[in-house]
């Protein structure tokens, strides 16, 4: 028998091998668009997605798993850069995680989440556009669900210590003179974060690391500044006053809401925190006013 031409055979070989290409970072996401603002809610956000693809992965370090060839979810990230992201998958099979980030990096996860599903953490995430493909380790699918969240999903908190007064308020800036209407000021936040508060003699409460407020108070007449929290959770205040003291503060107001008073307030910058005692989120308003709200 004549054999067969060897540029055929060839052919037959290279049609075996599992497709090492590029992904498309640029192609319609296959389970849409996710925007998200830092201190969104509900914290986690989910996409029931598809895990693995027909595309062996080979970006850099991220030598394993299989991907589509097109992103699962294009997650478009507003942030300040004081909060920690986390993105992880949940689902059936050997899942895994590989993300483009917005700089270009690729980083990728298999097993950190446990049950062999992936997690990624991105400390003070960088504010864009991020990649994600839902893989999984062989060449599978599955049904899975895509989560991100600004909270550490082992529940543990990502960091200890003094949040970053440097960074930019998740809520805004805040300028207050005495004798200031209306009384109280409101501003609706989140409570709560990733950071385990110890600082000074506050060791206690999670709190996010940019402040959720920052205060311009100019006082008038020596009047005290009462600064306080309603929410539906166990909620906590810390604030570092114009002197760089810290202050804080759990149930002094009504039920698990906090009060600072703060006695002839001083003129300057207030950074405040809304927190929670334990490492859940919630949605509160902060208030402030120069009445005692008791």
């Amino acid at each position: 028998m004549r054999p067969r031409p060897l540029f055929l055979l060839t052919g037959l070989l290279i049609a075996a091998v599992p497709a090492v290409e590029a992904q498309d970072v640029g192609a319609q996401p296959n389970f849409g668009d996710l925007q998200l603002k830092e201190a969104f809610l509900p914290d986690p956000q989910s996409v029931s997605v598809t895990s693995g693809g027909s595309i062996d992965v080979d970006r850099g370090s991220c030598s394993y798993g299989y991907v589509s060839n097109a992103p699962d979810v294009d997650l478009y990230y507003t942030t300040t850069g004081g909060s920690g992201l986390y993105i992880y998958a949940e689902g059936e099979g050997d899942t895994m995680l590989l993300i483009n980030t917005p700089s270009g990096d690729w980083v990728c996860d298999d097993d950190s989440h446990g049950d062999l599903d992936p997690v990624v953490h991105f400390a003070g995430a960088a504010d864009g556009l991020y990649n994600i493909w839902v893989g999984s380790f062989s060449n599978d699918n599955h049904a899975a669900t895509l989560y991100v969240s600004e909270i550490n999903p082992s529940g543990a908190s990502s960091q200890s210590g003094a949040p970053d007064l440097s960074l930019d308020p998740l809520y805004g800036n805040v300028r207050l003179d005495g004798g200031f209407l209306p009384d109280p000021h409101t501003v609706s936040v989140r409570a709560g974060g990733s950071i385990e508060v110890d600082v000074g003699s506050c060791s206690y409460g999670f709190v996010a690391n940019a402040p959720d407020v920052d205060l311009f108070y100019t006082p008038s007449g020596g009047r005290d500044l009462y600064i306080y929290v309603e929410g539906g959770e166990d909620t906590t205040l810390l604030i570092n006053r114009p002197d760089g003291s810290w202050t804080c503060d759990d149930d002094g107001h009504t039920g698990t809401n906090p009060l600072v008073v703060l006695q002839k307030a001083e003129e300057g910058l207030y950074d405040i925190w809304v927190g929670t005692y334990g490492d859940d989120v919630s949605d509160a308003t902060l208030y402030i006013s120069e009445r005692d709200p008791r």
